[in-house]
């Protein structure tokens, strides 16, 4: 029966395929001894290479060192290699503050994903069961969560596969009797001074007054918001490719006022989802902290975990690495260009290249480094300056002119930024927004045989 259920598991979240290398996190318990039971009788047939892991956590004394060897022994028994290491845990939890469960998990996980790097495992199987998964929903639930906390643990989670969490701890018993597998006892487990245990051993037993069946119900309810809860996940990746803006330079923002047209579902995982993805690690932000993001004012600005600073430019929300800093004061006077030539602009860290074409020429294609203009524009002076106070444009593909001020506003260039973009000006005429948008005026025409090249680098010598 359970081996039926871990394979049926296995197919239908494809978990594993034939020939991969797996590392198997075994403590020496029942459950995980099960699974490495029901993984050795299908490694043949699945040209399986399996590789025990086992973590002395340094808290049970002599205890933890049995259990190890007990481990080595039976992969050994069994055919299979056995990584064990020893880590010094109560030493962790002195230097960080950590409560032992915390502790413990990232330590173990840290090291079973060494152990999966080092041998370039293609994943790494753990023991989990289904009353593991009801008492992570119930942990979350009492903590406060959403939907992504009650979805608790998936069958597949980065490189972790938990083929297991279908089955109950019962069944895992039993199979365990039936099949003559031999195990080890963590007697930790029945101290009621964790919190997971007091759940365990009290909460779930006065649950099932009310339901017998409480295990199955919350792995049901768990397997039925983790697929609403990838569903929302797929929105929200799609609404952040609309909304999301590059700034480069370590930072990066959102369209504040196209995220708030979203469904407020939408905009709470728009604005997890982008800190996650800016800090690369996961659940960054509480709710509070979400919450506050949601209602910044223009101006305003937050400290977040990390540490990283959040603030508002206009409809613009910016993620950055230091504090905000105060809008730049105008940074370029007027730069005479040499034409054709190079000319460098150290305040900006770039170089300019003025150069005549032939023209039509094929291939070249401009972009927000490379503009081509009419060889008319070398009868004028050309320089390259930053914003001044009444300039405007005549942008290419709109009729009339436009203020530079409100082109900036309409492109979302935050406001810290708009004193470094450089403005190309023929005589007293802007014609390119560098890196942004080109005037109209001098276009290079059909019947032109000839054009000008200007080529803005991020260089400048030395």
């Amino acid at each position: 029966m359970i081996k039926r259920k871990i394979l049926t598991a296995i197919e239908k979240y494809h978990l594993i395929a034939p020939g991969n290398t797996l590392v198997l996190a075994v403590s020496g318990g029942p459950d995980s001894m099960a699974l490495l039971y029901v993984l050795g009788q299908i490694a043949s047939d699945w040209q399986l290479k399996l590789y025990a892991a086992h973590l002395n956590h340094m808290m049970r004394g002599t205890q933890g060192e049995e259990e190890a060897a007990f481990v080595a022994a039976k992969a050994q028994e069994m055919g299979f290699p056995c990584r064990v290491a020893r880590v010094d845990v109560p030493r962790y939890l002195q230097e960080t503050g950590l409560s032992p469960e915390e502790g413990a998990r990232i330590l173990r996980y840290q090291f079973l994903h060494r152990a999966a790097q080092e041998i370039q495992a293609d994943g790494i199987v753990t023991a989990h069961h289904g009353d593991d998964q009801a008492e992570t929903v119930l942990l979350h639930l009492l903590r406060g969560t959403g939907p992504e906390g009650l979805a608790a643990m998936s069958p597949r989670e980065g490189a972790l596969i938990r083929p297991m969490l279908g089955l109950t701890k019962e069944e895992i018993l039993v199979y365990c009797h039936e099949q003559g597998i031999t195990y080890c006892l963590d007697p930790t487990n029945q101290e009621e001074i964790y919190t997971r245990n007091r759940i365990r051993l009290g909460l779930i037993p006065h649950l099932k007054q009310f339901n017998p069946r409480i295990i199955p119900s919350l792995v049901k309810t768990a397997d039925i918001l983790r697929e609403e809860n990838d569903l929302l996940q797929e929105l929200t990746r799609s609404a952040g490719e609309k909304i999301k803006i590059p700034l480069g330079s370590g930072h990066t923002g959102l369209d504040f006022d196209q995220m708030k047209s979203f469904h407020p579902a939408i905009q709470r995982r728009l604005i997890r989802q982008i800190m996650d993805d800016y800090t690369g690690k996961q659940g960054t932000l509480t709710f509070d902290h979400t919450e506050a993001l949601l209602n910044l004012a223009p101006g305003q600005e937050l400290f977040l975990p990390g540490p990283i600073y959040a603030y508002r430019e206009g409809s613009t929300l910016i993620f950055s690495p230091e504090k905000r800093k105060a809008p730049a004061a105008p940074v370029l006077a007027p730069v005479e260009l040499t034409a054709p030539g190079t000319t460098y602009l150290p305040r900006l860290a770039r170089a300019v290249t003025v150069s005549l074409i032939s023209w039509p020429e094929t291939g070249l294609t401009p972009d927000r480094e490379t503009q081509v203009f009419s060889s008319d524009i070398l009868q004028e002076t050309l320089t390259i300056r930053n914003r001044r106070g009444g300039d405007y444009f005549y942008p290419r593909g709109m009729r009339g002119k436009k203020k530079i001020k409100d082109f900036f506003i309409d492109e979302k260039i935050p406001q810290s930024q708009r004193a470094t973009v450089p403005l190309l000006l023929a005589g007293d005429q802007i014609v390119w927004v560098a890196g942004y948008r080109r005037s109209r005026l001098f276009e290079a025409g059909r019947d032109d045989h000839k054009a000008v090249l200007v080529r803005l680098k991020k260089s400048c010598p030395s």
